[in-house]
């Protein structure tokens, strides 16, 4: 190499290097835990006792550094298991490269302690990544997933929503300081040019519209991508599309019942999951703007919904979901949810955190973090998936955020269906799906129950949920997908002998009466006739069963061929008494007591399952009977 006299070859030597060389480990010891602001320990509410801040992921920020490859194959591809599982952790996966939005955090962050702010050697890693990332997009513009040139909705609609908010934070570290070291511009005009060429083509191509109507959590990604977009390079034609997909998803997404259709049918991990985590970026974009009233319309009847489906325990700690119908994953129960739309949606205040329990969340972060002298004591990084290391973690922290007070929390819980009334009859019916959803509200508890033809093997209807007002839930039947659960058959319902499942976990369409008169479901929503509700459905060809609503009981009576079983998943908590006798299984719980009363030579039996709610743990107790059985739930005082 010919050298001149400036040196110029020896700096741009130096500068290779110093982009080349190894992300460095934060030097915890020249921080300390006050420099951090309060909001790095707010954990955002993506999955149930999620408790990692930003010190979490700054600790650990350098191994996830490091593992970008910088030479061919796969040039960028963030070679670690940490976000996607191991089977789809695939150089030509887009969804891995989802991690650049943490790159773009911590390179653009001026916070005194982040010691990666203008780094060379993250900067060069970050626009690796986008480089990579930029190969994985099709000639019409989608991403690929599940295999090379595997171009799909999600891949695409996903891969937007990261890199709008990784556009963002760049051009908001470069507006707040002009000398900030910005990528490469030609790399910048090249993911907008890539991000505007994905966008039109999800908005105009009719069979991603048709596959979002059915999976409507990878579409709805579609109305913030956008925004993002349209904030940087505003676009008339752009724009316009984008308000007519989003009118048009007012029906076409929605189920006439209120949830979000997922594999055309109903999931409640997605409702609560995905599409909870996709109202934060809608509202950020739409708040204060003429689409905000059109936003908090539609999400109202989603809230509602909600709020028939996710039971409150008695002192708060959790809901329980109902949710055994579900057809694409397991949801059991929940805690709170970031819910920013509750600034404007009244109703929404009940499944978010108060500005109370946010203050107190924080001092505890901050207390367990130097627990045991260690700092900073967070948990280690796993490298076999599992969300160890992913893009929510810091999602919601970018965006916009509304807490309620703890009064106003108080009034909205105090609004939820099945708290403001101690009697109703109320159904949500879906045309598409065929699911019926009846709830029934008397003094002494509140019941879910679901029918419909089923799609999946998963799915499981019948009893799903049984709530006292006092002694909170004590019924709680599951999916039959049990890859979270550990083992299987954890539903409501009867078995045949000899067969693994019950009924339930089949197709479910019953007649429904009031006081003995049939009333025929109606799609939509509506408040049916008071008085004693009745399902009536057949158990395949061999037997029929009747479920009766009264006034201080549930009344349930078997009639089949042969030998059966009747399963019931009871949720017992620690300090819960269980008594068996004959003739009866009784549950008590502090001041109250739920007695199931059964007849005849029915023999009763209990087995602990491995499957919790929070403290709670399942016992499944079995009736088993020959042709005929009748049994009760009765809640009462004690």
């Amino acid at each position: 190499m010919i050298i001149d006299g400036s040196g110029k070859a020896s700096k741009i030597t130096e500068a290779s290097a110093a982009y080349t060389a190894v992300v460095p480990a934060p030097d915890f010891s020249r921080i300390r835990p006050d420099d951090f602001a309060d909001d790095d320990y707010i954990s955002p509410h993506v999955w149930p006792s999620d408790r990692r801040g930003i010190p979490y992921y700054y600790k650990h920020f350098h191994t996830v550094a490091n593992a970008v490859r910088l030479e061919e194959p796969h040039r960028g591809f963030i070679d670690l298991v940490v976000h996607r599982s191991p089977e789809h952790n695939f150089p030509y996966n887009a969804r891995v490269q989802e991690n650049h939005l943490w790159f773009a955090y911590f390179y653009t962050n001026p916070a005194p302690w982040n010691m990666y702010y203008g780094m060379p050697q993250v900067q060069h890693r970050l626009e690796a990544i986008l480089e990579h990332l930029l190969t994985l997009q099709g000639p019409k513009g989608a991403f690929s997933e599940y295999s090379p040139e595997g171009y799909n909705l999600p891949g695409t609609s996903f891969a937007l929503q990261f890199l709008g908010q990784t556009v963002r934070l760049l051009k908001e570290a470069k507006a707040a300081n002009p000398d900030f070291p910005f990528i490469n511009e030609d790399l910048y005009t090249r993911v907008i040019e890539a991000s505007r060429k994905a966008i039109e083509h999800v908005l105009h191509d009719s069979r991603l519209w048709e596959h979002g109507t059915g999976f409507t959590n990878q579409y709805t990604l579609m109305w913030s991508a956008t925004a993002a977009y349209l904030a940087i390079h505003p676009d008339e034609a752009i724009e316009s599309k984008l308000r007519e997909r989003m009118a048009q998803s007012a029906s076409a997404f929605i189920s006439p019942a209120g949830f979000y259709y997922e594999n055309n049918s109903y999931d409640m991990g997605y409702n609560v999951g995905v599409h909870i985590q996709n109202m934060m970026a809608d509202y950020y974009y739409f708040r204060k703007t003429e689409l905000e009233q059109e936003v908090v319309e539609k999400e109202s009847r989603f809230i509602e919904w909600l709020s028939y489906n996710l039971v409150l325990e008695p002192d708060g700690s959790f809901f329980t979901s109902n949710a055994s119908a579900s057809c694409r994953t397991e949801s059991a129960h929940y805690e709170r949810k970031d819910i920013p739309l509750a600034e404007k949606l009244l109703l929404a205040r009940a499944f978010v955190k108060s500005q109370e329990e946010v203050a107190r969340d924080i001092q505890r972060a901050k207390g367990e973090i130097m627990k045991d002298g260690s700092w900073p004591n967070v948990p280690e990084l796993n490298k076999t998936g599992g969300n160890s290391f992913n893009p929510y973690g810091l999602y919601n922290r970018i965006l916009y955020r509304y807490y309620p007070t703890e009064a106003e929390r108080k009034e909205a819980i105090a609004k939820l269906p099945y708290r403001a009334s101690e009697r109703f009859n109320h159904q949500r019916n879906d045309d598409r799906s065929g699911l019926q959803f009846t709830y029934v509200r008397r003094p002494s508890y509140y019941a879910a129950f679901a029918a419909g033809p089923q799609k999946v093997n998963a799915q499981v209807f019948g009893l799903g949920l049984l709530w006292h007002p006092q002694g909170g839930i004590l019924l709680s039947s599951q999916t039959e997908a049990g890859a979270l659960k550990g083992s299987k058959g954890l539903s409501w319902g009867t078995k045949k002998d000899g067969e693994p499942r019950v009924y339930e976990n089949g197709d479910v369409c019953p007649r429904y009466y009031v006081d003995l008169q049939e009333i025929p479901p109606v799609r939509g929503c509506t408040d049916i006739a008071q008085g004693d509700m009745e399902m009536r459905y057949e158990l395949g060809a061999e037997g029929e069963k009747t479920v009766r609503f009264g006034e201080n009981a549930i009344a349930v009576t078997v009639r089949h061929l042969g030998r059966i079983e009747e399963q019931i998943p009871l949720m017992v908590a620690p300090g819960d008494r269980m008594v068996v006798e004959d003739g009866e299984i009784a549950l008590y719980r502090r001041d109250i007591v739920l007695r199931i009363q059964f007849e005849g030579d029915a023999v009763a039996k209990l087995v602990p399952k491995p499957f919790h709610i929070y403290t709670r743990q399942m016992q499944i107790l079995t009736l088993e009977a020959k042709e005929a059985l009748q049994y009760t739930f009765k809640m009462e005082s004690c």
